[in-house]
């Protein structure tokens, strides 16, 4: 039934223009799932599949799709919709040419709203040891939003008379799509630069490969730069997903071999994300009329399985080379041009230690499933100015920095203001890129409040539950942490997290909504049984959703940790325009305050930590009015750095352990910290301090061997600490 359905709409949609069409993309959950669908009989099936036999069909799995990234498809049919996860929909519908078709295919829902009791495969990896319970909300939003999509159609199996037909049960409003007039304007401005470039080889024919005037506009300026042989120039391109970001820089690349550059070295956080820049590089190779195993030849990381390294030999022996970002400080002295892709998912004090003789080009996304935070453009492209404004204007200093900023607004599939990306961008609030201005100004610390968000209300689809989601995703983009459009659906269902606020005194006036100066994103842990714990020890298996409890208990080989109940904070963040300014401490603090205190009038109504609640509640709750949980720790885990060890010390925190084994393709170093609040039961708390002295004693042996490219900063903070 599913190809024969998928026949008719293919037929509809062929004919309703003679445009040509891009081929069809095919997702499904795995392997097995996909024998089952195609496994032919001998009956009437067969002419669909001499239908389908004819068609360009790409088939993919969801665990595989950073493999389509870069492609064009014109139809996308998504089967298992229990697997489909926010990351993996944003990155499919980007890859979808404007009039192209995105088709969920749902068997076994008879209505739209039974969706709601779909349990999603994520949802396994949530389930803690004393939260088990699931409220699908993510599902519910997805549902209501669904509305706002303006080219939406909800088509159903209609059984009559012994025939089934498709009826139309539900659709957008047409009416609310509305022409972008810019982009008639850029298109004129593209067509007259690629003719006013015509002879300007190769550099017109790298032209030819882009799609916008952005891009070519971007591709010149890299050009330029290359061209003018500065090698003290730093340049930033920024860019929302679509928008052929990782295309331009692929084809710079091939214009600095043209130019002659020798050591050319890319790097990203992850291999992964460079396939679509190797992908354009080879286009740019071509273009420049060199063939593959005769002009240039391609190294594969067989560990690693990505592309090692790409040798030219035309003119002179050329290289172009990835080379992890923990390694560039070693081997800058070589580089003559240094290509950071998705930039933002490195710590961007690593970015600002950058400087040498070379040319810098840095790209990263600032919104989409790949957008990791706005301090990327935040805090690193306001340093850089700084710093390269002081060293300019230093008469002692003999070279003069260049930093230039790009940035690319036109999609390169679709036109400007598409109805499915705004849905998109809508649903999953990926444009959180400008923060609302702060009413109330910088309240006194001391006089502001934190508030539990009830999260039934916050994702109820209620306008102004909207606004405030869209306000605290907001302040959790700006922060340092790796975001992903996966964690909005971590805040809506998994059962042990929560969020709290920390507002500026609320006034009570219709349609205000308080500012949030700092939010935190926390989740309860622990209470495992000791028999649990030790069992799952011996055998190396590790249940998910408690972290800290698992962390700890392995490292020190101690099962009783695992008793103890605790708070892991996850996320905290605050108000770009007011960090640093004790809000985030008054945060802890009242959190902390808040674990401590005993002192409760009992008589009022309390409610429970559990959210399930059927009846919407308000969306802020004064923890005044909830049980006090009984909690023995405040834990957090985190990338180690001066700042933020320093945050977590003065507010109380005991550093108890260090890892030192680092990512593959990243130098990281992770600290668990911890905040004990009662030692009424000593016997219970005896790993504080022995937990400590072991964790010292492990890390002033390996300070020369594991620890030795931390700075002397953080390793006399953390022996202090001790």
């Amino acid at each position: 039934e599913i190809k024969k359905v998928l026949q008719n709409i293919h037929y509809l949609w062929v004919k309703s223009s003679s445009q040509k069409r891009s081929s069809l993309l095919w997702c499904f959950k795995n392997k097995t799932r996909k024998s089952e669908i195609f496994s032919t009989k001998k009956d009437k099936t067969i002419k669909h599949e001499d239908f389908l036999k004819k068609l360009d069909i790409t088939y993919c799995y969801y665990d595989q799709t950073r493999k389509i990234l870069g492609n064009t498809y014109g139809i996308c049919v998504l089967e298992d919709f229990e697997a489909i996860s926010p990351n993996i929909l944003a990155r499919v519908i980007e890859t979808i040419e404007g009039g192209g078709i995105i088709i969920f295919m749902i068997e076994t829902v008879n209505s739209i709203e039974n969706l709601r009791k779909v349990s999603l495969n994520v949802h396994k990896n949530w389930n803690s040891h004393v939260f088990s319970k699931i409220t699908s909300r993510f599902i519910k939003n997805f549902i209501f939003s669904l509305s706002d999509c303006a080219t939406f159609l909800h088509l159903n199996e209609d059984i009559t008379n012994f025939s089934k037909n498709l009826k139309l049960i539900n659709s957008g409003k047409i009416e609310k799509i509305h022409l972008n007039i810019t982009s008639e304007r850029k298109k004129k401005l593209f067509r007259e630069l690629i003719d006013n470039t015509i002879n300007m080889e190769p550099l017109s024919s790298l032209l030819a490969k882009t799609k916008t005037f952005d891009q070519a506009r971007a591709l010149l300026t890299f050009t330029e730069t290359i061209s003018n042989k500065n090698f003290n120039s730093t340049v930033i391109l920024t860019s929302a997903r679509g928008r052929g970001k990782s295309a331009v820089i692929g084809l710079s690349a091939a214009a600095a071999i043209s130019y002659g550059l020798s050591n050319i070295v890319v790097t990203a956080a992850n291999p992964e994300n460079l396939n679509c820049f190797f992908a354009f590089l080879f286009i740019g190779l071509k273009i420049l009329n060199y063939i593959e195993g005769k002009d240039f030849e391609v190294i594969q990381n067989s560990k690693l399985k990505n592309i090692d390294t790409v040798i030219v030999n035309v003119t002179h022996h050329q290289t172009i080379k990835f080379i992890p970002f923990a390694e560039i400080e070693e081997k800058k002295s070589q580089i003559e041009l240094l290509i950071i892709d998705e930039a933002a998912l490195i710590p961007y004090k690593e970015l600002e230690k950058l400087d040498g003789a070379f040319l810098i080009f840095m790209s990263s996304t600032t919104s989409g499933y790949e957008g990791t935070g706005r301090e990327f453009t935040l805090k690193l492209v306001e340093n850089l100015k700084r710093k390269y404004f002081v060293e300019n204007h230093n008469f002692n200093s003999y070279k003069k920095r260049v930093l230039k900023e790009m940035m690319l607004e036109e999609p390169i599939r679709y036109s400007s203001g598409d109805p499915v990306e705004s849905w998109l961008n809508s649903f999953l609030y990926l444009d959180s890129i400008n923060s609302p201005n702060l009413i109330s100004g910088c309240p006194d610390p001391r006089i502001c409040q934190l508030f539990l968000v009830d999260r039934n209300s916050l994702f109820s689809f209620h306008k102004i539950a909207k606004q405030f989601l869209q306000r605290i995703m907001t302040v959790f983009s700006s922060s340092h942490y790796r975001n992903s459009p996966d964690d909005l659906q971590l805040l809506a269902d998994a059962p042990s997290h929560r969020i709290l606020v920390l507002t500026s005194p609320l006034t009570f006036v219709a349609n205000f909504l308080p500012d949030i100066l700092s939010a935190i994103h926390f989740s309860y842990e622990g209470q495992i049984s000791r028999v649990y714990m030790e069992r799952n020890l011996i055998n190396e298996k590790f249940s998910t959703g408690d972290l800290l409890p698992w962390i700890v208990s392995t490292h020190f080989q101690d099962s009783s940790f695992g008793e103890l109940s605790g708070i892991r904070i996850i996320r905290i963040t605050t108000q770009p325009d007011v960090q640093d300014m004790g809000y985030g401490t008054r945060a802890i603090e009242l959190l902390k305050k808040f674990c401590i205190d005993k002192k409760r009038n009992l008589s009022l109504k309390f409610n429970n930590l559990n959210d399930d609640q059927k009846i919407l509640c308000a969306l802020l709750i004064d923890l005044e009015e909830r049980y006090q949980p009984s909690i023995d720790y405040i834990g957090v885990s985190f990338s180690i750095s001066p700042k933020l060890l320093c945050f977590w010390l003065k507010n109380g925190f005991s550093l108890i352990l260090v890892k030192s084994k680092r990512e593959i393709y990243w130098k990281q170093t992770i600290c668990v910290m911890i905040r004990l609040f009662s030692k009424s039961n000593k016997e219970s708390f005896y790993w504080t301090d022995f937990f400590q002295k072991e964790f010292l004693k492990e890390f002033l042996s390996l300070c020369s061997m594991d620890f030795k490219y931390l700075s002397t900063n953080i390793i006399f903070n953390i022996i202090e600490s001790c």
